[in-house]
């Protein structure tokens, strides 16, 4: 049943994404299309329309605004795969590598300007005061990413980083937009301030928990499920939990393996596994606990609201078990 509800939620979506991104000029549209025909999982407007028919909110509202949000989303995975260099996405070349730089800039300024189109278009009619209150969301979910993407890079350059400013990183970069998906979802469902605020917080919860478990899989996963290099975000220098953890425990020579291959473009792949492999031995059961703690967080958010759909309740369950069991 949650399967079939997933699969009519996102029916709905992809046509909405396919009808507004089309355009006259074919190079650039075709760019801006690339990365939705890869597939993705969709998560964030699954959220949102889940957190819409949760408070009764109208379902062709949340599918426009769902979209917007998948929109959004993946204008910021284009720019990001510019700036990491990474050859690979969703098992696919990046738009960069397949479109060049240039054009792979202006298909995402494109998504930008189209995310807000359909967003408008969802919130056409509503009360002013909740048109206001949607966009502030959502251009404060842009300046909040933009805000992450920056720390997570500011790191790089960095040998030393705590546990707290990784979380509050990830709290921007990643979960910000799970906790806009989620508000804007109850928010078109008119829900009171308090039900907002309880989703919002879920969604938050929830995407804190989600990019922990994607740091792990960076180091666990294969190729082929990861959709991207192996050991990327070794060779790209990124301090995840992992990293930061095992720079704590590891000893003086373990550690400076660590730092001699974080962020060495150059280094082979025996290197980057032998780094991984010390990274795993210290790290990984405390990142797992550290996930489900959020996890359990974010469920107890959602126990805390009044379901007014009993299916939909179940579905963003669903989706937050899935988010801490992916485990490869």
């Amino acid at each position: 049943m949650i399967d079939a509800y997933f699969n009519e939620i996102l029916k709905d979506i992809n046509a909405t994404i396919a009808n507004y991104i089309k355009g006259n000029v074919k190079e650039l549209y075709e760019a801006s299309y690339y990365l939705f025909q890869a597939g993705g999982k969709r998560l964030r407007p699954l959220m949102l329309v889940a957190s819409s028919d949760l408070v009764g909110g109208e379902r062709i509202r949340a599918i426009l605004a769902g979209s917007a949000v998948e929109v959004l989303h993946t204008f910021t995975l284009i720019h990001d795969d510019i700036m990491d260099q990474d050859t690979l996405r969703r098992g696919m070349p990046t738009v960069h590598v397949k479109y060049g730089v240039p054009m792979a800039i202006l298909a995402g300024d494109l998504l930008h300007a189209k995310a807000f189109q359909i967003l408008n278009d969802a919130l056409s009619g509503m009360e002013s005061n909740l048109i206001t209150k949607a966009f502030r969301i959502f251009t404060d979910a842009i300046l909040v990413i933009s805000e992450g993407q920056a720390l997570d890079m500011q790191f790089e350059d960095r040998k030393s980083i705590s546990e707290g400013e990784y979380l509050d990183m990830i709290n921007r970069k990643t979960a910000k937009l799970f906790s806009a998906s989620t508000a804007l979802g109850a928010l078109i469902g008119k829900a009171s301030d308090d039900v907002v605020k309880k989703l919002e917080d879920f969604g938050l919860l929830l995407g804190i928990s989600f990019q922990i478990v994607d740091d792990i899989l960076g180091l666990t996963a294969n190729e082929e499920e990861l959709g991207k290099p192996l050991y990327s975000d070794i060779r790209e220098g990124k301090k995840t939990i992992l990293v930061i953890k095992a720079l704590e425990m590891a000893n003086e020579e373990e550690k400076r393996i660590i730092l001699q291959n974080l962020g060495n473009r150059n280094a082979s792949k025996e290197e980057l596994k032998q780094t991984a492999d010390i990274i795993k031995k210290y790290s990984l059961n405390y990142a797992y606990e550290l996930a489900d703690n959020y996890y359990k967080q974010a469920l107890d958010k959602l126990d805390s609201i009044e379901w007014k759909n009993e299916l939909a309740g179940k579905a963003l369950k669903y989706i937050a078990e899935f988010t801490v069991k992916r485990r490869k």
